[in-house]
């Protein structure tokens, strides 16, 4: 890494660090893999401030994110079963 990067990073420098996780992601999720992530003030989604975890799952070689209404602990791995992933509950998240 170039540790003389300006300390001011751009939006656009911050959206194309979020393409690159995400692409990790892609390498390390098994299609219909998933894991749970807590959301905090900082990992809030706009417009859904009641929502507190969410899923981080690989559909048909995507990486999506749908919320979790489940009690699971966050960092656990899942295996989502067709019926998870065409329920209504389980849809991805939208920005209204």
């Amino acid at each position: 890494m170039n540790n003389n990067m300006d300390n001011n990073n751009s939006q656009q420098d911050w959206f194309k660090a979020s393409l690159i996780f995400v692409k990790a992601l892609g390498y390390m999720l098994t299609e219909n893999q998933g894991i749970v992530i807590d959301l905090n003030e900082m990992t809030k989604l706009e417009g859904h401030d009641d929502l507190t975890k969410v899923i981080v799952f690989r559909k048909e070689e995507q990486i999506h994110i749908a919320p979790c209404e489940d009690d699971l602990e966050e960092g656990t791995f899942i295996s989502l079963t067709m019926d998870d992933l065409n329920s209504e509950e389980n849809t991805e998240i939208e920005n209204n």
